[in-house]
């Protein structure tokens, strides 16, 4: 991958690389004040790192992800799953559906996400980065985001 990604979506997961390596914020931090990368993040993600058991920890995940990044609607609603402000009416439900994995609403709200908002999703799930792609979107990891961030510094 010798792209950087101007745009990018994250998952939830996408966080703890960033507060376990205070390197990879950094250089994070510096991309993102620099204009170079956008980081997008929608309440999914905040939901997800609100239930992370150890206080402190979710303190740590849920300020970074703020602080580095810009709240969005998600790029569909799901009646039960979506908060209603912070979300979008699919314009189209086909390439949403595409996106869902038995009841894994997240997963195809963040891939629908990516779509909506033109940008890369950035995961450590598996499942998700291999929906996206198979979708004709790009995934990518932090570690990796990080590594195309620090290369072209």
């Amino acid at each position: 991958m010798s792209y950087v990604p101007a745009r990018v979506v994250l998952d939830s997961n996408a966080v703890d690389p960033l507060v376990d390596d205070p390197e990879s914020y950094e250089v994070l931090a510096s991309a993102v004040s620099q204009g170079r990368v956008e980081l997008l993040y929608t309440h999914i993600s905040i939901d997800e790192l609100a239930e992370v058991p150890d206080l402190e920890r979710r303190r740590h995940l849920l300020l970074t992800l703020i602080s580095l990044g810009r709240l969005v609607p998600t790029g569909a609603f799901v009646v039960g799953y979506s908060r209603l402000n912070p979300a979008r009416l699919a314009e189209d439900l086909e390439a949403f559906e595409a996106f869902r994995s038995g009841d894994l609403q997240h997963t195809a709200l963040i891939a629908s996400t990516g779509v909506a908002e033109d940008a890369d999703i950035v995961t450590a799930d598996k499942r998700l980065a291999g929906r996206v792609r198979s979708c004709g979107l790009k995934s990518l990891t932090m570690p990796e985001l990080v590594a195309l961030l620090a290369a072209k510094t």
